[in-house]
């Protein structure tokens, strides 16, 4: 089956509210997108549990994946790695420079401060983290080989 890149990407386009994104020329948007895919994709812990093998069947040039899997096992797949590029679209929010060096120099910690706002943001990288883990077990439970164990 031949999987879109712009599956990915429409995911989870759908799941955000970055109009700074939506804004920009559809090659660097693609780019930046694509990026964060890619990282989802080669996460240590999806690796281990996933299935499929995406990057043997990519094709960067026709941006698509050609994989062996159903339909169904496809859609649950684009859900897992649309979480994951959210965390990593939240990555850079959480780290960024600005941030920190506002909190190490003020010292109001006011609602409105910057270690509230970075506090937020850290909560949710955490949540989305948590979430794309979640969605990784699940999707272990749910198609795992338990014989491989020796119980």
């Amino acid at each position: 089956m031949t999987v879109p890149y712009d599956a990915f990407i429409g995911a989870f386009l759908a799941k955000i509210t970055e109009y700074d994104l939506l804004s920009l020329d559809e090659d660097i948007r693609h780019s930046i997108v694509e990026d964060y895919m890619k990282k989802a994709l080669s996460n240590t812990t999806f690796k281990k549990v996933c299935q499929i093998d995406f990057f043997g069947g990519a094709d960067d040039n026709a941006r698509t994946y050609e994989v062996d899997a159903d339909e169904e096992t496809i859609d649950e797949l684009i859900d897992i790695v649309s979480d994951g590029m959210i965390e990593q679209w939240l990555k850079p929010y959480v780290y960024r420079q600005e941030n920190l060096e506002q909190i190490l120099s003020t010292r109001d910690y006011t609602l409105y401060s910057p270690a509230e706002l970075l506090l937020r943001v850290g909560n949710a990288y955490s949540k989305a983290h948590k979430d794309y883990i979640q969605h990784i077990r699940e999707y272990s439970y749910n198609h795992g080989d338990l014989t491989s164990l020796h119980l």
